[in-house]
Parts: structure tokens; C-alpha cells; sequence
């Protein structure tokens, strides 16, 4: 604030003092008091960065002159005022008048007048020169190149000083505060972001990271629990998780007994693979639990996997039932115990497996023996599904609860006709079932037939195929049998006319003539019992 004296108001109360003197005391004249004015002058603000602009400036009037008041103001001290005002006002604010956009120490004038008196001061400013804005953007905390897994997010957070704003552009777009954080979302392919923050003068600064994607971590889980059986109250079982995949890091297990979303168990943070908790969970009551894991590790999706438990109202046993046929698929039989198949023909094989016990059948092994002049042609199958497990060395089929069923189907292939002498060979194939706890065996019979038919090493098919020869001589016996029946009737009716005895001899003849050497036998014996009813008849 500076202040001036008022000289005017000085001056004539000087003048009137004098006057006094020279007209002698005698005189009696009125002493005036002085007029005065006074003014307080301030900026505000009285110093910043440039461009600094909106500076206001204030004068406060204080002093006994009255009346109005002028105002006038000058931002540069030029002379030039930017403002003049009249008002009854003692004070007075020139909002946002004065602007100085280069660096340097200003002085800005203010005048006030009142009652013919008037008062000016000035007041400094100070343009300072404008701070460089700074920038700093980081992706997850680096500042990169960053690599994440695909599709997965990466979190962008930046700050900056000396800046009133900052705007995206890049793989982001628009306008940002001056600090802060958000999400990428997911991302399947590598992406650039650019973040540039400006101060009030125009001056900028801009940062980049770079996010690259690569594979996609995978993460898979397993869940054993042991015992998975027994009877109520069972207690003490255990739950062992093992991790899979190419996640790496260390992992966060949960285990949940029941799987009604209770974590009975917690783990973070370790490097334990498989991880076995002893003793874990224990049921009260009979029925079938169904326990949980849930594995998380590094930024690969959180995988879960279960496992079931299945408690029994009272003790059992476990057993098995075991059956097994095959058929000829290269000449389209059924399934039977004993199937007919010449040398290079395809046979399946059907294993039916039953849990006949009270309690389940756990960690079955199915295996078959095969005859040698049998081989393994594939086409395994667990309830008509295609497996790649051993038949021949163990196939893992699981557990069978009580009265459930599982088949198992393959296909062998008969060797060929060289590795068989002429007539019939049975080969007979075991299959086996078992466990720690029972074992059962099934067995079907291939008959192999090998024939002497002349120019060929196997039966051959057609009209003289087996099936058709059988048929051909059931034929010719039902028709010697109707022969001697109307034979027999015809020797009933001739008995009288030319004897008996001439009669039977000559159909004895007649029979000779007809029926093949091996035959004859059993026609005598027919005539001889023939014989026998006739000469009862006829009473001879």
C-alpha cells in the first residue's frame, strides 16, 4: 500500500490561518478541518507462471473526502488505463483485467479521485517462466515392452506434474486426467499407448509403453480322493490336487469337502505340486459328496476339478459277474459263447462286466488273452466309445457301482489257413476282470475249420458250405422216414396176398439197393421191428 499526502487540503488551512492573524484576534473565524484520501492498492495474483492471465486488481478508498469516486486502473503502468469506473463504492475489483503473457516484473497503476482529491499507487507483478510439463505411463508397472498372456488385460497408470491436462491417443483415445489408472481389457494382439499431458502455456510432454500378447497360458487340474469309499462314519480322507499345463509361478489352492462353496482349505502363494492335504474331510452320514479343488496360477484362466466320495449305510463286499461271447463279423452271426470262423476271418469279442457286490468296484482292470492263431486287430470300445488303452495288457475301465454294467468290444483276426491242420480247432479266449479285492475270468470258444476238399485249403461257401450240407442230409432223412412209412403200410396190405416172408425179404432187397452201406444196419433194424408189429397183426 502507499500513501500520498493530501496538499490541496493542506494549503487552505494554512491560507485561512494567516487571515486569522492579520484581521487581529478580535476576529472569531471557524477552523476547518483538512479533506483527505487514501487508497489501498493490491494484484491478485500478484505473481505466477506465463502465461499469466486473469489478474485482478483492487483498490480500497479510506480518508474523510466525500462523494463519489473514480477509478482508474492501468495493468503496464503506460498511462493508458484499461478500466475507469465511477461509483459510491470505498472499494472497488477489476476482475480478470490484466493478462502478461511473457516472463518479467510488471507494475500495475491505480488512480482513485474524490472531492477534487486524488490518490495513485502502484503495486508489482511477477510473470515467472513456465515449468515443462513431465509425463510417466507404466502398463502392469513397467514401462515396458510388456508381455501378457492372450487375451487377458493389462492395467495402464500414469502421473504427470506441471500439466492441467493430458489427452490419449495411440491404442486409447481421449481426453485423461492429469493421474490415474484403468484397464486395456483383454487382448488378443500387441498394442502401443501414448499419453501426452500440456500445461496452461501450451507446453507438452508425452510418454508410450508397449503391451505385447503372446500364448495363452494354460492351467488344468486333478482331484484324488482318498479313500473314495466306505461306510458311515467315514472319516480321514484325504484330497491330493495336482496342476497341469504351462502356467507357471507359484499357485493358490482351494479345497472345498462338499462342494457347497465353503473353502474348508486355503493355500496361497506355494510351490507345492501335487499338493496332498491327510485327513481332510470326513462324513457323518451316507450318501455321495462330491469335494472340489480350484487352482489358480500366473494369468492362465483358474482351472477346478472333483472328485467323488461315496459313503455306504453299512459294510459290504465287492463283486464281480463276468460274461463273454463273440460273433463272426466277417460272416455277419450273432453273438454267441461258440462261433464257427474259417482261417483269416474277423471275430469280435464282447465283455459284459456287472458290480453284483453292496459296494462299489473300484480301480477295475480288464484284460484278455488271446489263443495263439488269434491276433489283435483293435476297434476298442468301453460302452460303444472308442478308447486307445491295452486290452491285451490291462484297460483301466474305473469303478462300477452296485448292478452297473460296463462292455468292453474288440476285434481279432483268425490266422491264416497255413497255420491250421484239416479239421476242426478250438481256440479259446479268456478275458479277465480284477481288482485289489475280486477277480473273475469269462471264456468264448472260436472253432476253426479246415477241410480236405480237394483243390482248397477251407470249407468252401456256397451249397456245400456246413450250414447248407447239414440241411441237404436233414433232407434226405425225412425222406427215407417217409419211405418207410409207406412202406410199412404197403407190407400191411400185401401180408396176405403173397406171405410175409417173401414180402419183407423182398423190401429188404429194395432198402439194399436204395440206401448206402452204412445205412443198411439201421434199415434192418426198421424191418426187423416192422417184421415184429406185422406178424403181431397177423397173428403168425
Amino acid at each position: 500500500m502507499n500513501k500520498y499526502l493530501n496538499l490541496k487540503g493542506f494549503r487552505k488551512a494554512t491560507a485561512l490561518a494567516v487571515l486569522a492573524l492579520i484581521l487581529g484576534s478580535s476576529l472569531s473565524l471557524p477552523v476547518l478541518a483538512a479533506s483527505t484520501l487514501y487508497a489501498d492498492i493490491s494484484a491478485n495474483p500478484s505473481s505466477g507462471a506465463v502465461p499469466l492471465n486473469g489478474v485482478d486488481l483492487t483498490a480500497t478508498v479510506s480518508g474523510n473526502a466525500t462523494g463519489n469516486i473514480t477509478y482508474s486502473f492501468d495493468c503496464t503502468s503506460d498511462g493508458v488505463w484499461e478500466k475507469v469506473i465511477v461509483t459510491s463504492s470505498p472499494a472497488y475489483t477489476a476482475v480478470d483485467l490484466c493478462n502478461y503473457s511473457s516472463q518479467g516484473n510488471y507494475t500495475a497503476s491505480i488512480r482513485v479521485e474524490r472531492e477534487n482529491l486524488a490518490f495513485q499507487g502502484t503495486t508489482a507483478i511477477l510473470a515467472q517462466s513456465q515449468a515443462t510439463p513431465a509425463v510417466d505411463l507404466k502398463a502392469n508397472g513397467s514401462d515396458g515392452p510388456l508381455t501378457i498372456n492372450t487375451n487377458t488385460p493389462a492395467v495402464l497408470a500414469w502421473t504427470s506434474s506441471n500439466a492441467s491436462y493430458c489427452t490419449a491417443s495411440g491404442d486409447w483415445t481421449g481426453g485423461k486426467v492429469t493421474a490415474g489408472s484403468e484397464s486395456t481389457g483383454n487382448l488378443t494382439n500387441t498394442k502401443t499407448y501414448t499419453l501426452t499431458c500440456t500445461n496452461t502455456g501450451g507446453a507438452s510432454s508425452a510418454d508410450s509403453v508397449t503391451v505385447l500378447v503372446g500364448a495363452q497360458s494354460t492351467l488344468y487340474a486333478s482331484l484324488e480322493a482318498l479313500p473314495n469309499t466306505g461306510t458311515a462314519p467315514l472319516t480321514g480322507v484325504d484330497l491330493r490336487a495336482t496342476v497341469t499345463g504351462t502356467a507357471t509361478g507359484t499357485i493358490n489352492y482351494r479345497f472345498d469337502c462338499t462342494s457347497d462353496g465353503t473353502w474348508e482349505y486355503t493355500y496361497n502363494g506355494i510351490i507345492d505340486n501335487p499338493k496332498t492335504i491327510v485327513d481332510a474331510c470326513s462324513y457323518s452320514n451316507p450318501g455321495t459328496y462330491i469335494t472340489k479343488v480350484r487352482v489358480e496360477r500366473g494369468q492362465a484362466v483358474p482351472a477346478e476339478a472333483t472328485a467323488q466320495v461315496v459313503v455306504s449305510s453299512v459294510s459290504g463286499t465287492q463283486d464281480l459277474s463276468l460274461s463273454k461271447l463273440a460273433r463272426n463279423l466277417s460272416d455277419g452271426t450273432g453273438f454267441q459263447e461258440v462261433v464257427a470262423a474259417d482261417p483269416g476271418e474277423v471275430i469280435e469279442f464282447r465283455i459284459f462286466i456287472t458290480s453284483t457286490g453292496s459296494q462299489p468296484a473300484t480301480n477295475l482292470i480288464v484284460k484278455d488273452t488271446l489263443p495263439d492263431k488269434i491276433s489283435y486287430k483293435g476297434n476298442l470300445k468301453v460302452d460303444n466309445v472308442l478308447v486307445s488303452g491295452d486290452i491285451l495288457n490291462g484297460l483301466n475301465i474305473g469303478t462300477l457301482n452296485p448292478q452297473q454294467t460296463k462292455t468292453v468290444i474288440f476285434e481279432a483276426v483268425v490266422a491264416n489257413s497255413a497255420n491250421f491242420t484239416f479239421g476242426t480247432t478250438d481256440l479259446i479266449n479268456t478275458a479277465l476282470v480284477y481288482n485289489t479285492t475280486v477277480a473273475k475270468t469269462a471264456t468264448a470258444k472260436v472253432q476253426v475249420v479246415k477241410t480236405s476238399v480237394a483243390g482248397a485249403t477251407t470249407i468252401p461257401t456256397g451249397i456245400f458250405s456246413s450250414a447248407y450240407f447239414s440241411f441237404f442230409l436233414s433232407l434226405i432223412a425225412t425222406l427215407l422216414l417217409t419211405y418207410f412209412l409207406l412202406l410199412k403200410f404197403y407190407l400191411g396190405n400185401r401180408a396176405h396176398a403173397w406171405g410175409v416172408t417173401g414180402a419183407l425179404e423182398t423190401a429188404k432187397n429194395r432198402m439194399d439197393n436204395l440206401l448206402p452201406r452204412d445205412s443198411n444196419k439201421m434199415a434192418e433194424e426198421k424191418l426187423a421191428k416192422m417184421i415184429a408189429e406185422i406178424k403181431g397183426k397177423e397173428g403168425i
